[in-house]
């Protein structure tokens, strides 16, 4: 039986420190036959943590959006004070799969919770029936975990 960490094993750590630009939710349109709701995150990307000589680090981070599909039940709730001077950034993505009865329906859906880094424990959460992850620009290498503002392009 998938218990639904099968397909994202190591989520906890894949956008780890992946900072958030921005988010969209984007309605369903039940008068064109389309009846899922979308989340999306505009990110950056950590994709490689690349170790210099002096010990310290730079990384590789691609501008990506994390799209979810078919939301519902979503709540956020985070802090972002006026001195705030970067991106937000996830601490961790985890998810659970959980039955749902629907019109006397029976079936499963992930519940998808993204801990973020601000001191508040801020979260983002949802149901979701899938994933897919759609990458915005090339790769860059920078000092920080997040793309300078004039590298990031329109999501």
């Amino acid at each position: 039986m998938d218990t639904g960490q099968r397909l994202f094993q190591d989520i906890r750590h894949e956008f780890h420190d992946n900072s958030i630009y921005a988010l969209k939710l984007i309605s369903p349109d039940p008068n064109n036959g389309d009846w899922v709701s979308e989340l999306i995150l505009d990110i950056d990307h950590i994709e490689d943590w690349i170790r210099r000589d002096n010990g310290r680090f730079s990384f590789s981070l691609c501008q990506v959006n994390l799209c979810f599909e078919g939301v519902s039940d979503l709540t956020v709730s985070f802090s972002f004070p006026k001195l705030t001077i970067t991106p937000l950034p996830i601490d961790r993505i985890t998810r659970s799969r959980e039955p749902v009865r629907v019109h006397g329906m029976d079936y499963f859906e992930f519940v998808w919770t993204k801990a973020l880094n601000d001191r508040r424990g801020g979260r983002i959460c949802f149901h979701a029936t899938g994933y897919r992850i759609e990458r915005v620009g090339k790769p860059v290498t920078c000092e920080e975990q997040y793309l300078p503002k004039h590298l990031r392009l329109p999501s």
